[in-house]
């Protein structure tokens, strides 16, 4: 997959993320002065903004994912994050002990003895072949998107967190507090509208920024090993 098709995917997704919540703002708080939007409506395009911010990136993380999954890429090639990413299935076997060849008369130091085995015996296989990364592995956002999943996402990916300004990792965390308050009806009262049409702006211009990042990071092989393209 080539940055200009990257690119083209990530520029659609957006567009009608943000035809739909352009609509939903049109239908809610078109007509009326600031002083009058009411809160429910601020809380309803939260909520929806929140979901979009979600989807959003998660589909531009699983575009990246797709991306480097094209590369067939062998382990020594793999950037070392993203071989440590490759291994979320495996890493989460072995913390819950999910290993078949466990006998009966097992104890609690034979099991686990078992589970490193087949741990290394992955590890071996995986070494074998081009890795593949599970989307869903690599992307899981956890039900509660911001900053702390955000930066755990990048990280996995291999893409530096300060390649993202850090007001973006602040407005993501604006949102996703207010829609966790909303959801427990814990925020009832109004949001101030200059607040509101800041973080809404700052929304937008992070999923115009993740394009731009994914899009940079699959042009310049960021998940590659420095010095390991093929010659």
């Amino acid at each position: 997959m080539n940055p200009l098709d990257v690119r083209e995917q990530l520029e659609e997704d957006v567009t009608w993320r943000l035809d739909e919540l352009r609509h939903l703002r049109n239908q809610l708080l078109g007509e009326l002065d600031r002083k009058d939007w009411p809160a429910s409506a601020m809380r309803a395009i939260l909520v929806m903004q929140y979901a979009h911010l979600e989807g959003f990136a998660r589909n531009a993380f699983s575009v990246y994912v797709a991306a480097v999954n094209d590369c067939q890429l062998s382990a020594k090639e793999l950037h070392e994050h993203l071989f440590a990413c490759a291994l979320v299935p495996e890493f989460d076997a072995l913390r819950r002990g999910a290993v078949a060849e466990v006998e009966a008369e097992d104890g609690a130091f034979m099991r686990r003895a078992r589970h490193q085995v087949q741990f290394v015996k992955r590890i071996r296989a995986l070494h074998e072949g081009p890795l593949l990364l599970d989307p869903d592995a690599a992307v899981s956002m956890e039900m509660n998107f911001g900053a702390d999943v955000f930066r755990r996402t990048l990280f996995r990916l291999g893409i530096q967190e300060t390649e993202v300004s850090r007001s973006y990792y602040q407005s993501l965390e604006f949102v996703r507090n207010m829609r966790n308050d909303i959801a427990h009806g814990s925020r009832k009262n109004r949001i101030a509208p200059g607040e509101f049409e800041a973080h809404r702006l700052k929304s937008e211009r992070f999923m115009a920024e993740l394009t731009r990042l994914i899009t940079t990071a699959v042009e310049h092989e960021w998940f590659r090993v420095p010095n390991s393209h093929a010659s």
